[in-house]
């Protein structure tokens, strides 16, 4: 069996981004060298600064970017849908074309670990709970993209290029670039702001996951042997739409705040929850921070840093995205966005 040496420089494309914000910190915590290649859509000025920033777009790679790398996770790409359904082509090309392109250049530079990050948005919207051998049928730009990409990069496999596929539930929680526009941030935002958290669809499913697990989760393929490689689903739990806002509900009131729940009935075309042994018999990773902690350590930290970060314009994707995709279209540019 293949085993993994020592990795000591590791290229995080994308690195500036919600996830990467929280891995850069965890890697440099476990000794590596980091190198992020993003092009600061969202600002860079939260990045550590040991960590060697290279402002650069993944749609036109450099292989001087991996120059003295042992290990590349891609992180770069158009976060969600409404970035997705806003730019569909670019999103075809970003997070499809570029982060295979990106894939072939590692193996052809005989880098023998990449890992990239999925989402378990390409199961689309199926009963049952779905492991990695599923057939995915996503029907929405976002979901086909990222699945483009992990059939590309799986084709690239063989035993000296060793990809890993992290399909991540939804990922929530508190980082140094900060979004709230996820399931539980948002919840949080409104149910503080608004004395209310809206629910659309409420019988519909989510895989979620604290930020911090998902950075974790990245280490945990990084560190695996060489024998580990594939698909992976990473989640904490799999919950209704529901079950979330109860939730995000009871800790709210916990901590002091009051809020509704509001049922909009809108349907949403998304609805999945996974299996995640595989993650745990062949990663050895099993996530650690529940529904309840995400949710109490998100509010803690927005009393600590002060509730006016619920207001940061950069905190919502899709209004920034759209903001920059058209000033940038009227002097002739176009890049990337860090998840």
């Amino acid at each position: 069996m293949a085993v993994a040496r020592p990795v000591r420089t590791v290229l995080v494309t994308g690195g500036a981004g919600f996830v990467g914000a929280v891995l850069c910190r965890q890697l440099l915590e476990h000794g590596y060298r980091v190198r992020v290649v993003d092009l600061g859509v969202f600002g860079t000025d939260h990045l550590p600064p040991e960590v060697e920033l290279v402002h650069g777009d993944i749609l036109n790679w450099e292989n001087t970017w991996l120059s003295e790398v042992d290990a590349v996770i891609n992180l770069a790409g158009l976060s969600n849908d409404p970035m997705a359904d806003y730019s569909p082509a670019l999103n075809m090309q970003i997070n499809g074309a570029a982060a295979a392109l990106a894939a072939l250049m590692c193996k052809r530079a005989g880098i023998r670990r990449f890992i990239q990050g999925s989402s378990c948005s390409v199961y689309g919207r199926v009963d049952g709970e779905v492991d990695e051998t599923w057939q995915p049928a996503p029907q929405y730009p976002y979901g086909l993209a990222k699945l483009m990409a992990d059939v590309a990069i799986l084709a690239l496999a063989d035993d000296s290029f060793r990809p890993v596929i992290i399909r991540k539930g939804t990922v929530c929680g508190w980082s140094p670039r900060m979004r709230f526009d996820l399931i539980v941030n948002a919840m949080v935002k409104s149910g503080i702001l608004e004395g209310r958290i809206v629910v659309h669809d409420p019988d519909v499913w989510r895989p979620l996951l604290d930020v911090r697990d998902a950075a974790a989760a990245y280490m945990a393929a990084l560190e695996a042997p060489l024998a580990a490689a594939g698909i992976y689903n990473v989640a904490a739990g799999n919950y209704t739409t529901m079950q979330v806002a109860q939730a995000v509900r009871r800790r709210l009131f916990a901590a002091g705040y009051s809020a509704e729940i509001v049922v909009t009935g809108d349907r949403d075309p998304r609805s999945y929850r996974v299996s995640t042994w595989r993650a745990r018999s062949e990663l050895n990773f099993t996530p650690s921070i529940s529904l309840d902690r995400m949710v109490d350590d998100l509010i803690a930290r927005l009393h600590e840093t002060g509730l006016e970060s619920l207001e940061d314009p950069r905190s919502i994707n899709i209004s920034w995205w759209q903001h920059w995709v058209e000033h940038h279209q009227r002097v002739g540019m176009q890049g990337m966005a860090s998840c």
